[in-house]
């Protein structure tokens, strides 16, 4: 049985915020095998997490404690993979799955400390869907884009050392325009109404995707 398959019933129980489960519910689940979900619902009764009567399953306190551990854990995951790292939303939301059975809650506290600092807690810092502008775009840096390109930002290396872009609104999901090009790698960008001067260095760590039209 895969390790990950009781967290991830009682995460999904949870999410479905209904007062009490059926199977059927959880089909997408079972549909991993019949036998692996039968054990691990055995193994979530047998451990008090999980706790079921005529109407269908539920959570014990236990349970309802574990479950919200794992989807705080997916959240500060997909927080992090969407706003910091410019994954998409769905493959952001897949990534977590993965990772979230695995990562310590000691590094998850540290994570969601550090998002706290860098990213700001509104709907300007979630990631925005621009793919019909930059569906035959890779990913290059900024410092190799040439004047005058409206360019979507995908991601930002090394975010923490270069946090300050925040303050600028320079973020994934966001448009920009390189203005122009300076000396020495140094490029201006219009940033909504503003216009930014960024050093090479901030310049080649602002990964982003040429749009083909505004």
């Amino acid at each position: 049985m895969r390790a990950d398959l009781p967290e991830d019933i009682l995460e999904e129980i949870l999410n479905l915020k209904k007062e009490r489960t059926s199977r059927a519910d959880l089909a997408e689940l079972e549909s991993r095998g019949k036998e692996a979900f039968d054990s691990a619902l055995s193994r979530l009764k047998e451990n008090g997490c999980l706790l079921e009567d005529d109407r269908g399953l539920y959570l014990s306190e236990t349970g309802q404690k574990k479950a919200e551990s794992v989807a705080r854990k997916h959240a500060v995951l997909e927080n992090f993979l969407t706003n910091v790292l410019g994954h998409k939303p769905d493959a952001a939301s897949e990534e977590a799955c993965r990772l979230e059975h695995k990562i310590s809650t000691e590094t998850i506290n540290k994570l969601d400390s550090f998002l706290d600092k860098t990213v700001p807690q509104n709907t300007d810092a979630e990631f925005t869907s621009h793919k019909k502008l930059t569906e035959k775009s890779p990913m290059i840096p900024l410092v190799e884009c040439s004047e005058g390109s409206l360019l979507h930002v995908a991601s930002i290396k090394e975010f923490g050392k270069h946090s300050r872009l925040l303050d600028m609104g320079i973020i994934p999901g966001e448009l920009i325009t390189l203005r122009r090009r300076l000396g020495n790698n140094a490029v201006v960008v219009k940033v909504k109404e503003c216009e930014i001067a960024l050093s090479p260095e901030v310049a080649s760590s602002i990964m982003v995707e040429r749009c083909s039209a505004p």
